[in-house]
């Protein structure tokens, strides 16, 4: 990227953590994908555009499982020589009584047409800083609460010092996009910076409001950090500390999500149910859905590439023609997707005790480990779950995902599932893979012939796996939240788990087996006949997935909105009325 005095930068884009090649060990999961194809997008539309994030060198965690099938976790280091190339300065940022130097990696993503978006990586791990400060951008997640404070700041004023040292200022940043809470010190300093430019709080206020845009991406409680004050104080330069608005003490505490909101001109949520969930979180603010999409050409397999090049040969530069894929002849959408299948129960045989069969209807269940999201609904009856599908036909189910190292429940989640996996025999076989990655992932959207997913309603913000499975042409079966209820045409796209509830809590009995009762009457008397029986009919919905979601839920339309909802009506103060609702 060109930097000189004349050079503006449409979006300055911060997250937590980007997902930019699997061996790259700098994600989670959703959230850091979502960051790494919006960032390959945003190359794609030529805008000009950076990324900033931390290195994470020692990755976020790696998981084996051992012969109980505990989660057995451990650093996933990375060799960032390898794919980096390390800038001649180093930025300095303040941290309690000192500061603290971070050296800058990049990596350039080339988009499909030839233009760059440089992705920009912190790293503490400098000679001249303390032993403790060289680990602050070590781990993705990990410490303690005090550690993740000071990660927060590094990517919020360190972003902001880098910035400056690119020589983009405010007044060259179109947006500054804070991708989650984590960022929340941007706005906080950037008002800081500018006040005294502004004869009025409320005009300081507004010029803010008109450079920053914040996407909220969950509404469970450990997705909305929050910091003793006493440790913000500790930690944060007294005159930022001072300027941080009542609004976002919470008993005694920091809430970066609450920070974020005051000081952001347009805030964003991931999908149109997750918008009335964050206004009812969060009342006096106005919240735009942008529902997510996942990025075509990453994550459509190799062999469906060669198919639409045939058939709609603009797809890779208009997603939206995924809609001709209907025209697409039968045999041809059947053989490529049994074609990928195959490759995937090979690779699934050389972990699995129960031998997996290409012929056999293949369920596939992969994503973070954690209560919310009910990995083992699908499993909570077996025995019934045979007798229901055995004048059908078989069922198999891959697993696949990690919890966090400190959320003992996922780990109790995963644990029991791989000991269904070695105990249960009959009609139904199961397999837990390890280490689910990228590359994994991008196996299992494409070579499962349906993808589950099972959250708690009003938990799931948005999940995007089922959209990239919709790129290979796979169905969806899930509970109706997220992006899901916008996709969802019963028997045409997919199918649906329960009903449309308003409310549900984890605790909620009735729920759950209602949701259970529902989802196996959909397997054994809907899916399974259709798949096994009427093998045209279940290629018709494999096609209207393609058509229908593949068409809508892509990066490039949600960039479209972005750019029509949020970026542009910043720069040319459309968005008053929500800088006057924030305040």
């Amino acid at each position: 990227m060109k930097k000189n005095k004349d050079k503006l930068l449409d979006v300055a884009y911060f997250s937590m953590e980007v997902a930019i090649r699997s061996d790259m060990s700098t994600y989670s999961g959703g959230l850091g994908v979502l960051a790494g194809d919006t960032l390959k997008t945003i190359a794609d539309f030529k805008y000009s555009a950076l990324g900033i994030t931390l290195l994470h060198e020692k990755g976020y965690v790696g998981q084996s499982l051992d012969l109980a099938g505990k989660q057995v976790s451990h650093c996933e280091m990375w060799n960032k020589e390898e794919y980096l190339t390390k800038l001649p300065f180093t930025i300095d940022v303040p941290l309690s009584d000192h500061n603290v130097s971070c050296a800058v990696w990049q990596y350039d993503i080339v988009g499909q047409f030839g233009s760059t978006v440089p992705v920009y990586f912190l790293d503490s791990n400098v000679q001249d800083n303390t032993e403790y400060d060289r680990t602050l951008t070590s781990n993705l997640y990990g410490g303690d609460s005090f550690y993740r404070l000071c990660q927060e700041q590094i990517l919020g004023l360190g972003g902001l010092a880098l910035l400056e040292k690119l020589k983009f200022n405010s007044q060259k940043v179109r947006v500054y996009h804070l991708n989650e809470g984590h960022a929340s010190f941007v706005g906080l300093s950037l008002y800081n910076k500018v006040k005294d430019d502004f004869s009025t709080h409320n005009e300081a206020m507004d010029y803010i409001g008109s450079k920053l845009a914040f996407t909220t991406h969950t509404p469970v409680a450990a997705g909305h950090d929050r910091f003793s004050l006493d440790d913000v104080k500790r930690v944060l330069p007294a005159d930022l500390f001072e300027e941080i608005p009542k609004e976002a003490k919470i008993e005694g505490r920091l809430c970066m999500t609450r920070l974020s909101l005051h000081f952001s001109g347009v805030v964003t949520g991931v999908a149109k149910t997750h918008e009335k969930v964050t206004e009812k979180m969060f009342p006096k603010y106005d919240v735009i859905p942008v529902t997510n999409g996942a990025y075509h050409m990453e994550w459509t397999h190799p062999s469906f590439k060669k198919l639409y090049d045939e058939y709609i040969p603009e797809w890779s530069y208009d997603p939206s023609t995924f809609r001709k894929a209907i025209s697409i002849p039968d045999d041809k959408i059947w053989d490529v997707h049994i074609q990928i299948k195959k490759d995937l129960i090979e690779y699934v045989n050389k972990f699995s005790v129960n031998k997996f069969s290409d012929d056999v209807c293949t369920l596939g269940y992969a994503r973070r480990f954690t209560s919310y999201k009910r990995p083992a609904l699908v499993l909570a009856d077996l025995n019934r779950l045979e007798e229901m599908i055995s004048s059908v036909g078989c069922l198999q189910i891959i697993f696949a995902g990690e919890a966090h190292p400190k959320d003992q429940k996922g780990i109790e989640l995963i644990k029991a599932i791989f000991q269904k996996t070695q105990e249960h025999k009959g009609k139904i076989k199961m397999v837990f893979l390890e280490d689910y990655n990228m590359d994994m992932a991008t196996k299992l959207v494409a070579g499962v012939d349906i993808w589950l997913n099972t959250p708690l309603q009003k938990h799931e913000a948005s999940g995007t796996s089922g959209m990239k499975a919709a790129f290979n042409a796979i169905p969806h079966l899930s509970v109706l939240d997220g992006w899901w209820p916008e996709g969802w045409i019963e028997g045409v796209t997919g199918w649906s788990i329960g009903t449309n509830m308003n409310e549900a809590r984890l605790d909620n009995k009735d729920s759950w087996n209602s949701e259970v009762t529902d989802l196996y009457d959909k397997l054994a008397n809907k899916i399974l006949p259709l798949y096994y029986q009427d093998r045209l009919g279940f290629i018709k919905i494999m096609k209207h997935a393609v058509a229908l979601n593949g068409s809508y839920f892509n990066t490039y339309r949600m960039m479209n909105e972005y750019t029509a909802k949020v970026y542009f009506p910043l720069k040319n103060g459309l968005n008053k009325e929500a800088v006057a609702k924030n305040k």
